[in-house]
């Protein structure tokens, strides 16, 4: 048998092994994707007790988030003064250590829930 025909027939094994490998790594990616989430954090004055409970709850998510879990997209901070997107999820010691202001603002709240359905909302309240 020919040498070059055996060299071209393992090329486009090997070719075809690779393609099938990258599609199906595509495949597994999507349908097993993390959810993605955005956080919504009611930064309105809060007791300093109270709000370690929200620091807990934004670690446990920020470690959902680092084991892939989920996928954080934006962090968004809001009270009645305005409100501080970040993009990329703080430490939960940065987040601890964030101070709260201001009153909460339902009608915040309300636009930011609706223009991100798939928010989860920290806040201190009940």
């Amino acid at each position: 048998m020919n040498p070059n025909a055996l060299n071209r027939a393992l090329l486009r094994i090997v070719g075809v092994g690779w393609a099938v490998f990258a599609i199906a790594a595509v495949t597994i990616r999507l349908v097993l994707a993390a959810p993605e989430v955005t956080l919504l954090v009611d930064r309105s004055y809060c007791p300093p007790g109270d709000w370690q409970a929200v620091a807990q709850e934004y670690e446990a998510l920020y470690q959902q988030n680092r084991q892939g879990q989920i996928r954080i997209q934006a962090v968004i901070l809001f009270s009645d003064l305005g409100e501080d997107i970040l993009e990329t999820p703080p430490p939960p010691e940065t987040f601890q250590a964030l101070t709260t202001y201001g009153r909460p603002s339902a009608d915040r709240q309300a636009a930011l829930e609706a223009a991100h359905p798939n928010a989860r909302l920290l806040n201190c309240g009940p």
